[in-house]
């Protein structure tokens, strides 16, 4: 008689049933693994687009536009702060891991992240901030009241102010130096016609240079050390013309025969809006290329693809292009072209109001993924 177990079961059930016990546990801890988690790195490449508005309407707005897909964002800042940004946006620049926006008639400093996420308001109420350069940790604006304001870039906190020549409208940093070039411009027609030269190892002013009447857009190369600057005449018989500052000696070793209103540095080439003065206004004779060794301008105009510019104004090197933008009347919409060296078109998107700057950005997005 065969023996049973103590329920019935024949042995060889139970021994059955305990193996295939084992068996499923193993299948439940090898086979059934909790999920694990692990970051994925994106970088976006895109551009900012600072649009200045119109005065005393606030509408000032920053464009954004990703150089990949193409996609436009047409007020990336109050989409992002739910706000508007101001009056008047004058100047966008980065400086390590934020954006700083000069907004004139609001007389802010808007501190943002890479994202146009604002961090700070810095209040320049009076100044009227114009134009901002970085130095050793340090930011400085030049405002209409005629004064330098240091900044502190991790702080965000306002130091020491100094003193340039009457309505600061740009500066720039090259050799430890800041130049700011002072244009006098609430005086007209009684223009300035000088930059300062600031220590900044001390921030102190250490020499005024004389320049072309009304000095304005004034730009460094950081590999030659030359500064250039744009000094725009008196928008009538006096013509904006372009010249070149040796930052060891600071003087003026070149002024450039052609009349340029705006410029963009590509190491010994800049390229140029050549202009002419009509009723008080600059009319552009077209974008064109200059040898700023030889002082040669090209004969023909920079765009070769038949691209027709109406009021060209803002002009950029962005990832080796050559970015210009268009603000038509200053009162509607403008356009902003990107173009390769061969002024072939490359990029085209419509920005807001009186587009002016174009700032390369690349952010980097990093995100969580569960395998």
């Amino acid at each position: 008689m065969k023996q049973k177990t103590k329920r019935g079961q024949h042995p060889k059930t139970k021994q059955l049933m305990t193996w295939g016990s084992w068996l499923l546990l193993a299948l439940l801890f090898f086979g059934c693994k909790p999920p694990e988690k692990t970051t994925e790195t994106a970088v976006t490449h895109g551009i900012f687009v600072l649009n200045e508005g119109n005065w005393h309407l606030n509408n000032s707005t920053i464009t954004y536009y990703n150089l990949e897909t193409g996609e436009v964002i047409e007020d990336i800042f109050e989409a992002t702060n739910h706000r508007k940004l101001g009056d008047t946006g004058n100047d966008l620049q980065q400086y390590g891991r934020k954006l700083y926006c000069v907004v004139n008639e609001s007389e802010i400093i808007e501190v943002m992240d890479l994202k146009c996420k604002s961090l700070k308001q810095i209040s320049l109420t009076g100044k009227q901030p114009r134009k901002i350069a970085f130095h050793g940790g340090k930011a400085y604006v030049c405002c209409f009241d005629g004064d330098v304001v240091q900044i502190d870039t991790l702080t965000l906190t306002i130091g020491a102010m100094r003193q340039a020549g009457r309505n600061p409208e740009g500066l720039c940093v090259a050799n430890n130096k800041l130049y700011v070039a002072n244009s006098g411009g609430l005086d007209f027609p009684n223009y300035d016609n000088t930059v300062s030269v600031f220590n900044l190892a001390t921030f102190s002013l250490t020499k005024t240079i004389t320049v072309a009447l009304n000095p304005s857009i004034i730009k460094s190369d950081p590999v030659s050390g030359y500064v250039y600057l744009v000094s725009k005449g008196n928008y009538d018989n006096i013509p904006a013309v372009l010249q070149k500052i040796d930052s060891q000696t600071d003087n003026v070793v070149q002024t450039y025969s052609q009349s340029v209103y705006n410029f963009a540095l590509d190491g010994n080439t800049a390229y140029v809006n050549h202009v002419v003065y009509e009723n008080g206004s600059p009319k552009s004779l077209g974008i064109k290329v200059l040898n700023l060794q030889t002082g040669d301008m090209s004969a023909n105009p920079f765009i070769t693809d038949n691209t027709t510019l109406q009021q060209p104004y803002g002009i950029h090197i962005v990832n080796g292009n050559i970015f210009i933008t268009d603000a038509f009347s200053y009162t509607v919409n403008g356009d902003v072209y990107g173009f390769d060296k061969t002024g072939r078109k490359r990029y085209k998107f419509e920005a807001g109001i009186s587009p002016s700057v174009v700032l390369e950005v690349k952010t980097t997005v990093t995100t969580e993924v569960i395998v």
